[in-house]
């Protein structure tokens, strides 16, 4: 749990306090069993990091997941799209530990206004994982409509499993999912 505090702790100060940053958003986002907090910043144009928390029961177990991202958008003219890597802490009731997942996410605009659509997936395979973690993945899709300037509403699908030291496969939170982003 420490070594998660500080990977953490170190995406908090490099997301909030860069010298270059230029935009931040909060994000929310609840489903039937989960609630989730997500905070990024621009660090400098094309690369943002980010903080997270999933609290999540789905599985019928109390499932607490803390993470620390870095992204980096390349241009493309017809979608937004995004590669990078997240460390996610998994404390969990089937174990604890966490690594290292490499992922991207991609979103295109919709002919209806303001609405894109688009997911995202992160595979943490098992060299890059420590403590009870094997193997993690999660992905999920979305439909997103602009509210105004850097801010949009969510609704969507999420899906994450991890693979735990004796404990097997288990599926720590599936289902619909409604959020909100708000950029300043």
């Amino acid at each position: 749990m420490n070594k998660s505090c500080g990977v953490l702790a170190l995406s908090t100060v490099l997301a909030l306090g860069a010298s270059q940053a230029q935009a931040l958003s909060l994000a929310a986002s609840a489903g039937s069993n989960s609630f989730g907090l997500e905070a990024t910043q621009t660090l400098v144009p094309g690369v943002r990091a980010g903080v997270g928390y999933l609290k999540t029961d789905d599985s019928g177990r109390d499932a607490r997941l803390y993470s620390g991202s870095l992204m980096i958008s390349l241009p493309t003219p017809l979608v937004d799209l995004s590669v990078g890597g997240r460390y996610q802490y998994q404390d969990t009731d089937y174990g604890n530990g966490g690594g290292l997942g490499l992922g991207a996410s991609l979103f295109v605009d919709t002919p209806l206004p303001r609405v894109s659509l688009g997911g995202y997936g992160f595979y943490t395979p098992e060299g890059l994982t420590h403590g009870n973690v094997n193997e993690s993945y999660e992905y999920g899709a979305q439909v997103r409509a602009k509210l105004f300037a850097q801010s949009y509403a969510y609704a969507g699908y999420r899906y994450l499993r991890t693979d735990f030291d004796r404990r097997g496969n288990r599926t720590l939170d599936s289902g619909p999912v409604l959020g909100v982003s708000v950029g300043f």
